[in-house]
């Protein structure tokens, strides 16, 4: 028997999509225009999904969901990171805020840097929208129009 594929840390956002989705990395700019084409040439209705492993992916998968015509269903953004994610969390400033005070906290192991990560993570709780413009893992999950 194998193993599902969603029990690897990197791949734990397939929880999160349709079983027959098409998955679309977001890369570099140099690849993006094979991407769109990639995104255009679906049928419509075909659910897809979109990553993006850098921080600031918002903007990046906005666009890219705009030039390829999907239409947005859910977003959400991966903390700390979409190669290892503790958690998934909808895109929403409520959300976020939760995310941010319930589960934030100083790694272990961190000593001389503990004071810098301790005033992130405050300035995260205040301004919790910050997490999903920041977060270094986004999934989006929309259909092709």
């Amino acid at each position: 028997m194998t193993t599902p594929e969603w029990t690897r840390p990197a791949e734990r956002w397939r929880l999160l999509a349709p079983e027959d989705v098409t998955v679309v990395r977001s890369g570099r700019l140099a690849g993006r225009e094979a991407t769109v084409r990639q995104l255009r040439a679906l049928q419509p209705g075909a659910p897809v999904v979109l990553l993006d492993e850098r921080p600031g992916g918002r903007a990046r998968t906005r666009r890219l969901a705009l030039a390829g015509r999907i239409a947005v269903e859910r977003g959400y953004v991966a903390v700390p990171s979409l190669r290892n994610p503790i958690v998934f969390a909808e895109d929403s400033v409520d959300c976020l805020r939760w995310v941010s005070r319930s589960l934030l906290t100083t790694p272990p192991g961190v000593t001389w840097l503990h004071a810098v990560v301790d005033a992130g993570i405050r300035l995260l709780r205040r301004r919790p929208h910050l997490l999903g413009q920041l977060a270094a893992g986004r999934v989006v999950v929309g259909r092709r129009v």
